[in-house]
């Protein structure tokens, strides 16, 4: 057994690493991109040499980051030293459709092809296989190679654990949860997740259930000795386009409140927000931070 102590971090706060993006070296940037297209990234940058061909471009799915960049020379996948790791709420559904897109199906994935199996050739580029078990991920795991026969993993999970700031002992940390006391949890929920849009992650009886919108848990409950019904503090909901999205939750059934508006106008941006109210009466904010276009 190796007794040696674990290596604490080592490194000024001021100047450690906070945070890190894959990078690829890809024989055609603009094939990447419409390929990671069909995992749900979208492109958030690219770059071309002004005749048209992408040299670099950026990506995003959620928190999932990825940069593509143009390899100065051929492109070994054998010799593909990291993996990409990502995840995905459920694999199964992810495979079938890359397969409705075209991608391949490469049955048992290399190293666990059996005699026979020789029969589904493994084909050069994008291809997917079929979903695998490891104690780690015990709901499933599908490879799949990309343009340029890189392997990524893709595990079912439906959040990662969330990394948590250093908090010193005298001081509180990033809120974890907010409660909202409401008359009908099930009625709720359903307000919360198919108006608002935000996940259930889980129910813990009748009179429980823990939503999330990606950060932050959401607690709905009955009154439990505490609380009071309509009467919660506000929740705000930051979005991209304050008036189409208030106009969604509309058509969707959610009672107004206040329409969006002029809140107050920053040094470099304004802050509009409007109001709606839950199936309680709770007050439910949306802001947006609007900036001028450059």
């Amino acid at each position: 057994m190796n007794n040696q102590p674990v290596p604490l971090p080592d490194c000024p706060s001021e100047c450690r690493v906070h945070d890190h993006v894959p990078m690829a070296h890809v024989a055609d940037v603009d094939r990447s991109i419409r390929f990671y297209a069909l995992l749900g990234y979208s492109c958030d940058s690219r770059l071309d040499d002004g005749e048209g061909k992408a040299y670099y471009a950026a990506m995003s799915s959620g928190q999932a980051e990825l940069m593509l960049v143009l390899a100065n020379g051929p492109v070994n996948a054998s010799q593909q030293a990291v993996l990409f790791y990502m995840y995905s709420q459920d694999v199964h559904a992810l495979r079938a459709h890359l397969q409705t897109k075209g991608v391949p199906a490469a049955g048992r994935a290399p190293g666990l092809r059996k005699a026979g199996d020789s029969d589904v050739p493994i084909p050069p580029g994008p291809c997917v296989f079929d979903p695998t078990y490891p104690v780690y991920m015990n709901e499933g795991e599908v490879r799949v190679h990309d343009p340029d026969d890189y392997v990524i993993l893709i595990g079912q999970c439906d959040f990662r654990k969330q990394s948590q700031p250093t908090v010193r002992r005298d001081t509180v940390g990033c809120i974890g949860q907010i409660a909202i006391t409401v008359s009908d949890v099930e009625v709720a929920t359903r307000y919360y997740c198919d108006v608002i849009g935000l996940k259930l992650l889980f129910r813990a009886g009748a009179n429980l259930a823990f939503l999330s919108d990606g950060a932050l848990r959401i607690m709905l409950s009955t009154p439990q000795g505490a609380g009071k019904i309509g009467a919660n503090s506000i929740l705000y909901f930051v979005v991209g386009d304050i008036e189409a999205t208030y106009a969604s939750i509309v058509e969707k059934g959610s009672a107004t409140e206040r329409l969006p508006q002029l809140a107050a106008k920053m040094p470099d941006h304004e802050m509009w927000i409007g109001f709606l109210r839950d199936p309680d009466g709770n007050l439910v904010g949306l802001m947006e931070e609007k900036r001028a276009v450059q």
